[in-house]
């Protein structure tokens, strides 16, 4: 206590008593400044903890809705290939060969890889047509 005396007395009051309330601030705005640090930490975890969680849902989400869209481009492929299949049976039955495209049916073996095999046009203009 006497040191703090002596100091008042050399300085003055005005001089000690402005250098006592800026220890008393440095130490208020570090402390404030250390509860904010923790809070923040607090706040990061919990944003970070609902980010992984938002995350693996959104992940769920977009794994089923590919599976979807990979089924309904089957789907697609599958309708694709039936018309296909339909358009040269007709074309069989009414017996107009000549308007059978070939080409489309091998593309439909490339694209579906379902086998549409023994195509012939025989000497009558009939069309056999065998579809494995």
């Amino acid at each position: 206590m006497s040191e703090a005396v002596t100091f008042i007395t050399e300085v003055g009051f005005p001089i000690a008593a402005a250098m006592g309330l800026g220890w008393f601030v440095s130490k208020l705005i570090n402390r404030i400044i250390d509860g904010m640090e923790t809070k923040l930490d607090t706040l990061d975890e919990k944003v970070q903890t609902s980010l992984d969680t938002m995350e693996e849902r959104v992940s769920t989400k977009l794994d089923s809705q590919y599976g979807i869209i990979v089924s309904l481009i089957d789907r697609v492929r599958s309708l694709d290939n039936q018309s296909l299949k339909q358009d040269v049976l007709l074309k069989t039955l009414l017996g107009v060969p000549n308007l059978i495209d070939t080409d489309e049916i091998a593309k439909a073996q490339k694209k579906i890889g379902e086998k549409i095999s023994n195509v012939k046009i025989m000497d009558s203009m009939e069309v056999c047509v065998r579809l494995i």
